[in-house]
């Protein structure tokens, strides 16, 4: 069985939720933010990634994103799969059905 590559070498993607309206969003290559992972920009490694996380958390100073964090992805596919289960669930969106009120 072949181990699987540590997270450093892994690509990233960095993650956050956007302030006023809580949607997840991904860091762009314009450092904006997207609501659609295929927009992210993806770092080959942990350390390249580094400075797009300043640039987020900076972001995050001024009340743009909330939490900004890396995402460890699969960098090969189009958009990129995140490894984690739960980065992938947050990527999908809602795991719920909003219903009307009765």
């Amino acid at each position: 069985m072949a181990k699987a590559p540590k997270l450093k070498d892994q690509a990233h993607i960095v993650t956050a939720n956007h302030l006023s309206s809580g949607d997840v969003v991904y860091l762009t290559i314009r450092n904006d933010w997207s609501r659609d992972i295929a927009a992210a920009f993806v770092a080959p490694n942990a350390e390249a990634a580094a400075a797009w996380l300043a640039e987020a958390e900076a972001q995050a100073a001024r009340n743009i994103v909330v939490a900004p964090y890396l995402v460890p992805v699969d960098g090969s596919t189009t958009p990129p799969r995140p490894i984690q289960f739960r980065e992938r669930i947050r990527a999908a969106g809602p795991t719920t059905e909003k219903r009307p009120a009765a």
